[in-house]
């Protein structure tokens, strides 16, 4: 299964762009993983996780000794950015 990140959003931004497509006047694009480096010249509205916080789970659910299935959500940051626009 593909995964949506924030290198298929630049890829999204590319074919809306040679589309003639306005980002963000018509359209916002997001990605995932907060991957692209601050210095990057696309400004990507992006989603992030922290390893901090995911790491700080694992431990907790090991030093609870439970074995079995457990569900885990961990809240994700939302970086909104210059590509972002508001909803018409």
């Amino acid at each position: 299964m593909p995964e949506a990140n924030d290198q298929c959003a630049i890829g999204v931004l590319a074919v809306l762009s040679r589309a003639g497509v306005a980002v963000p006047g018509r359209v916002s694009v997001a990605g995932y993983g907060d991957a692209l480096p601050r210095l990057s010249l696309v400004d990507l509205t992006t989603v992030s996780q922290t390893a901090r916080h995911a790491v700080r789970a694992a431990v907790e659910r090991l030093d609870e000794g439970r074995e079995g299935p457990r569900e885990i959500v961990l809240a994700p940051l939302l970086g909104i950015k210059g590509i972002t626009g508001q909803a018409v």
